[in-house]
């Protein structure tokens, strides 16, 4: 096998062991004659969880927990490993500050469950389609039901359909179906021919997009939530608005360059400056080798700045 997989500029060192080896997230290990396996974490895994202190609905971190209860069941062999295991994936969560009573409610509740279906086939409950609502964490979603929604929804359309191909949109006072209006196709021009249903209309026919030909009165309503925005975003979001920025200004301008100083320019001021200062009464007391400053005075960090200086 060493001879015959070969790639140019890569080696691949092949090691055999006689107790175990890893595969994927899993340990595969010979124990009494029979072949055993239990989770694999790699090194350097921080094993990071969602932590308690975190902005997520209680249900979620709930779901999170128990799809670790069923990863774990899958990935090991006897039920004594897969304690063991669940130790220590309730010790993690106490770290990540969960509650214990909590944790162990949780544990009590699907440990069992999570074992006992670890290999079973999931049967769909439902054969159509999914729609999904798109939103984010709130609490309101606590006490509303996205079946409940579907299911009011499309009742209305299916109803909607039934009469509208009869053309009686008023049949009933209390809750008078909407016509159609011409003016508002929403972009449904390109429905294939097949997908058109025939209404009537004031007594004329016209052809809508039927959604009962592509499974949406059928479809099973679920409410998808993430996570709000909050000051981390905000921040990634101006950090790539200023990297975008400087990248259309070296794409247009050729790069930034930096503002150079006028060095003749500073130095000429500074000697004009001095010459200020220099106080001459008459022609005859020209004052030699003046002293400036001592730097010592104006930049502590070369010595004290209580030395005395000569003039």
């Amino acid at each position: 096998m060493e001879e015959t997989i070969k790639f140019d500029g890569c080696v691949i060192e092949w090691a055999v062991s006689s107790s175990g080896c890893q595969f994927l997230d899993a340990f595969i290990f010979k124990e009494s004659g029979k072949l055993h396996w239990k989770p694999f974490v790699k090194t350097g895994n921080n094993r990071e969880r969602v932590p308690w202190v975190s902005n997520h609905p209680l249900d979620v971190k709930r779901g999170v927990y128990i799809g670790e209860l069923s990863r774990l069941a899958v990935l090991c062999s006897t039920k004594e490993i897969y304690i063991g295991a669940i130790r220590d994936l309730n010790a993690l969560y106490l770290m990540r500050g969960y509650p214990e009573n909590l944790v162990m409610s949780w544990c009590k509740k699907n440990i069992q469950e999570r074992w006992e279906k670890r290999f079973a086939l999931r049967v769909a409950e439902h054969d159509e389609s999914i729609l999904v609502l798109k939103t984010r964490f709130d609490q309101v979603w606590n006490w509303f039901s996205a079946a409940e929604l579907g299911k009011t929804v499309t009742e209305y359309w299916s109803a909607w359909y039934e009469h509208a191909e009869k053309g009686l949109y008023s049949a009933d006072s209390s809750r008078p179906l909407i016509k159609p209006d011409p003016n508002y196709v929403h972009d449904l021009d390109d429905v294939r021919p097949e997908l058109f249903t025939q209404i009537l209309v004031d007594g004329e026919t016209e052809f809508v997009p039927d959604l009962r030909k592509i499974g949406l009165l059928g479809s099973r309503w679920i409410v998808s939530r993430k996570r709000n925005t909050n000051l981390f975003d905000l921040a990634n979001v101006w950090k790539k608005t200023v990297f975008r920025k400087l990248d259309e200004d070296i794409a247009e301008k050729g790069g930034v360059v930096p503002e150079t100083q006028n060095v003749n320019e500073t130095y000429h001021s500074a000697l004009v400056e001095a010459a200020e200062q220099i106080s001459i009464e008459s022609d005859n007391e020209i004052i030699l080798h003046r002293r400036s400053i001592s730097q010592e005075r104006e930049h502590p960090e070369f010595g004290r700045i209580s030395k005395s200086y000569n003039r």
